[in-house]
């Protein structure tokens, strides 16, 4: 069911490197989004047609602002750093108030944030410059910090998504294959 629901959030907060390699993707990105003006400003910006962006408008307005937040940054574009620093700001008091995280990583804004962004993101969206070393620390102390991270981490994705997927079912909008 994970399965499902993981593919409908790629398809509606943003798409993975890996899906962009196909030549008929461009295509379809060309042909589904336009330009809007915004109220006789100079500035523009991109909407998209289909479906998926009334599906993040109704994510955003029906689910809690940090569960949101989180699937931003997890599924969201890799390059859309505007937008997953504003995610961040919202879902970050709740990291640094969690009291199952180590205190040396809840006071430390740098580390906190460096961890938990590499816990929230897909697997495939981590890349080698986002490998963590932390030196001057046994690697005992830095094994129980990891798992401690991955633990919450984990535990505010299921949130989300366990969210997300209720509301997208209860609006019709997730559909199952069998």
């Amino acid at each position: 069911m994970y399965l499902v629901l993981e593919q409908a959030l790629k398809r509606i907060f943003g798409t993975p490197e890996l899906m962009i390699k196909n030549p008929g993707w461009h295509q379809e990105v060309n042909s589904g989004y336009r330009t809007l003006s915004l109220n006789h400003e100079t500035s523009t910006r991109d909407e998209r047609l289909a479906g998926d962006g009334a599906c993040q408008r109704y994510l955003r307005q029906t689910m809690r602002p940090e569960l949101h937040g989180i699937l931003i940054i997890r599924y969201g574009e890799e390059h859309d750093h505007s937008r997953r620093a504003t995610a961040w700001q919202q879902v970050q008091h709740h990291f640094r108030s969690d009291e199952r995280l180590p205190e040396p990583i809840r006071c430390n804004p740098v580390l906190l944030r460096l961890w938990m962004m590499h816990e929230l993101q897909l697997p495939e969206l981590r890349g080698r410059k986002g490998k963590i070393e932390i030196k001057g620390k046994s690697e005992r102390t830095v094994y129980r910090w990891k798992n401690a991270c991955h633990r919450v981490g984990n535990e505010w994705i299921h949130l989300a998504e366990d969210q997300a997927q209720e509301i997208l079912e209860q609006a019709g909008l997730l559909q199952y294959g069998w």
